[in-house]
């Protein structure tokens, strides 16, 4: 035994308890016995590296699908044309498109944008 109570190259283990609901600990079970880990071994790898150590994988696992990934890629991409549009000058003039919704609001007597997004 070394000074620090540790024998041999093992480390000596601590108990740790977590809450969950009794449908998350089922859940939690199956992943891990789909893994081929016993419940604390999954917990320490998901904690550590998102998931089962031993798949060869490199990092954490992702959360999204790779094809969920493109998708939400596109819908992003989208909104980011679509903020570009309005905020570019419209032809001939120096308002960007926002602003002259903004001023149509305003002048059809809806209220002025104050800068806090609460109107246009």
């Amino acid at each position: 035994m070394t000074a620090n109570g540790e024998t041999g190259t093992r480390r000596r283990s601590h108990q740790h308890t977590i809450y969950c609901s009794a449908a998350d600990r089922v859940l939690i079970g199956k992943r891990a016995q789909e893994a081929g880990m016993n419940f604390s071994r999954f917990m320490i790898a998901c904690a550590l590296h998102g998931g089962d150590e031993d798949d060869g994988e490199e990092g954490p696992r992702l959360v999204l699908s790779e094809d969920e990934q493109r998708s939400l890629y596109g819908r992003v991409a989208l909104l980011d044309r679509c903020n570009e549009a309005l905020l570019a000058r419209l032809p001939g003039t120096e308002m960007s498109a926002l602003g002259a919704l903004a001023f149509l609001v305003r002048e059809a007597g809806g209220g002025a944008d104050d800068g806090d997004g609460d109107e246009l």
